[in-house]
This record gives C-alpha cells, sequence and structure tokens, in this order.
C-alpha cells in the first residue's frame, strides 16, 4: 500500500462518523510508504481527540507511534492509548490504556476502534 492510499483510508473513517462536527488533520508524507498524521477531531458535545500516528504501511499498518487522546469539553482526559515505553509491569507492554489516573493493559486500536468508542458514549 502507499501512504497516500492510507492517508485516504483514515480521512474516509474519519467522514463516515457522525459524531464529528470539525476535523483539522495534518498529513505528511516521508516516502511513498511512511507518514505522519496528526489531528485534533471535535465531537458534537465539545469533546474532542488529539490523534498522532507514524506509520509504515510498505507490506502492513506498522505504526511506530500513536497516540490517541480522548478529553471532554472541560479538557478533562477521558482516556488515551499509546505505546509510550512506560506501565513495564503491564502484560500489553508498550500498549496500553489510560483512564484518569490508571494505565490498564489494552491492545493497539485503530483510529476507527477508537471513534467506535467514542461514538458509543453517544448513545448511552
Amino acid at each position: 500500500m502507499l501512504i497516500d492510499e492510507y492517508f485516504q483510508q483514515i480521512e474516509a473513517v474519519i467522514a463516515e462518523c457522525p459524531v464529528i462536527m470539525k476535523t483539522d488533520l495534518l498529513k505528511d508524507k516521508r516516502s511513498p510508504s511512511i507518514g505522519f498524521l496528526e489531528g485534533h477531531l471535535y465531537f458534537l458535545d465539545g469533546s474532542s481527540l488529539y490523534m498522532v500516528e507514524f506509520v509504515n504501511v510498505k507490506t502492513t499498518v506498522d505504526r511506530y507511534k500513536y497516540s490517541y487522546h480522548y478529553q471532554d469539553a472541560n479538557l478533562q482526559l477521558i482516556f488515551r492509548y499509546d505505546l509510550a515505553p512506560h506501565h513495564r509491569e503491564l502484560a500489553s507492554f508498550p500498549h496500553h490504556k489510560h483512564v484518569g489516573p490508571n494505565a490498564q493493559e489494552s491492545f493497539a486500536p485503530t483510529l476507527e476502534e477508537v471513534l467506535r468508542e467514542i461514538e458509543l458514549g453517544f448513545t448511552t
């Protein structure tokens, strides 16, 4: 896959999310298969998601770095997924999820999975 195709996939995932009202997305193509994404997604309830991905999509989608930081309208953390190399005590190291002041084991979610989790919060 080419990085331009991956960028298009990300834009499609964002466009399909019905609770997003505004998007600021920076796409930085580093090579035909490597790129950097950084953006803010703003939701109908005033919450926002700050996201970063540094990916290589040459053979599979290999995210060297990612962070999905979701906060409420008062800028209070709801959750954050990342792979910062701390919390070595977790079996999913380096992948983890912050919920409030706590870190818990987690898989490495895709942006689509994160948006689905946020969208579920709108329906409950």
